[in-house]
């Protein structure tokens, strides 16, 4: 028997502490989210310096 069969289902407790730590780990305020956020300003402020100044 593997250890998922073995585990008991989850409360609606469980399930929803589970459910709100994965959505702070996913969501923009997460390390993740920020890196995503830091590098798409990034590419916004290069392509609006080649449209600005060109090449």
């Amino acid at each position: 028997m593997s250890l998922i069969q073995q585990r008991s289902p989850l409360s609606h407790d469980e399930e929803y502490k589970y459910a709100k730590l994965a959505m702070e780990w996913y969501g923009w305020g997460s390390p993740i989210g920020l890196g995503i956020l830091l590098v798409s300003l990034a590419a916004a402020a290069v392509l609006v310096r080649i449209a600005i100044h060109g090449l």
